[in-house]
């Protein structure tokens, strides 16, 4: 290990040792399984009655999870980020954003048909009332609790009394980290203490072992930068956390440069073979092999409804290019079945996806649609949605 990645070891491990014994643990056993049961119900229940509609020709697909825009700022400006619509996050307004009570409220709508929630940004970490929501989700029974974050204030964030649940109440802590090269990352992330992440994660991994955690690291792999995220993968696997590569979209498709950089073919390679020797690389192995080599796919949107800041659902996709989405406010709904069929009423999601101008007209080359993908390729085939499933958390 590099001088500076064990400096930045010591000072993570310094910190997990010293917060370590003011966070909270897990729940009893029995009540996290009691947890998974009945998310698992939930995705079982969806999964029979997704069939069903497949087979009648329809694709509003009940939700595998959900996606929320918690809010927009973040305290980083990459520049291959932004909000699927090609604006960048810290250009955008930050008003609007529902309030403790409202986003409650919001998890409790969603959780009438939907096992599984996905906390996003901007930067989600950047909410003082994170700890709450996600605590409110547990609550709720929904599993897995995921949070995507940059991980740059953790090591000031778990210091304060109202964090010290946080970590026990996710089940999947997913990282950004882009390359181990600081100086390269000050640029990448405009952002001045790029360290701050490593370090963190250093600190998260420790604090996994006791709290239960899971772990992963989230990197974009950018043409002619393909070593930085080989670094990251080496680094992943060190560290025994789980990797999600994520190829740099232009829009919503995927870069037309990086797969005429021979360096990310042979990346590719290298992570399936990983992927096969076991090592611990998000998705199953046919959405790995799909998303990096940009297959078309079958994209099956409602699985994944993303929901805005400001709690409206963006039907029946974010990214469309042809259509322009519509937003709906999800307060205004108990059920997400009243929600879906107020939502069809104004868009059919059926034959949505494709390049017609009433259709998406996007060719979207990002992992969350690649897992609609899996789940419809599953839908006729339920052993292998079972082992993509398995795959997943594992």
């Amino acid at each position: 290990m590099q001088p500076r990645l064990q400096h930045l070891k010591r000072q993570g491990s310094s910190l997990a040792r010293r917060l370590a014994p003011s966070l909270a643990g897990r729940a009893p056993r029995s009540r996290e399984l009691r947890r998974r049961a009945r998310a698992w119900s939930t995705a079982s229940q969806n999964y029979l009655e997704n069939r069903r509609r497949t087979r009648a020709g329809r694709e509003d697909l009940l939700p595998l999870y959900f996606i929320w825009t918690t809010l927009r700022p973040c305290n980083f400006r990459c520049s291959y980020c932004d909000d699927h619509q090609g604006a960048k996050y810290p250009e955008l307004s930050g008003k609007g954003k529902l309030d403790t009570e409202q986003g409650i409220r919001l998890l409790e709508i969603m959780r009438t048909r939907t096992p599984s929630v996905y906390f996003a940004g901007g930067e989600p970490t950047l909410r003082k009332d994170l700890p709450r929501l996600v605590r409110a989700a547990k609550a709720l029974d929904y599993h897995p609790i995921v949070v995507n974050t940059n991980g740059s204030l953790f090591h000031q964030l778990l210091e304060k009394p109202e964090w010290r649940t946080f970590l026990a109440d996710i089940d999947i802590l997913v990282v950004s980290l882009d390359s181990l090269d600081e100086a390269y990352l000050r640029k990448l992330w405009v952002t001045p203490e790029p360290g701050n992440v490593i370090a963190n994660l250093f600190m998260l991994h420790d604090l996994s072992q006791t709290l239960g955690f899971k772990l992963m690291v989230n990197t974009v792999i950018l043409p002619g930068r393909v070593r930085h995220a080989r670094d990251v993968l080496d680094f992943a696997r060190d560290l025994g956390i789980g990797f999600c590569p994520v190829p740099q979209n232009v829009g919503p498709s995927v870069d037309p440069s990086l797969h005429d950089d021979p360096e990310y073919r042979a990346l590719v390679d290298e992570i399936l073979a990983r992927k096969r020797a076991g090592q611990a690389i998000s998705g199953s192995l046919r959405m790995n092999e799909r998303l990096l080599r940009s297959e078309p796919l079958d994209c099956r949107n409602t699985l994944k409804p993303h929901v805005d800041h400001d709690g409206r659902l963006v039907w029946p996709c974010k990214a469309s290019v042809n259509v322009k989405p519509e937003y709906i406010s999800v307060l205004d709904f108990d059920h997400v079945d009243a929600l879906y069929a107020s939502a069809c009423e104004r868009v059919s999601p059926t034959g949505f996806h494709g390049p017609a101008k009433n259709q998406c007209g996007a060719n979207c080359n990002w992992a969350q649609n690649y897992t609609t993908d899996e789940y419809a390729h599953g839908l006729a085939r339920p052993l292998s949605l079972l082992r993509a499933a398995w795959s997943f958390v594992a």
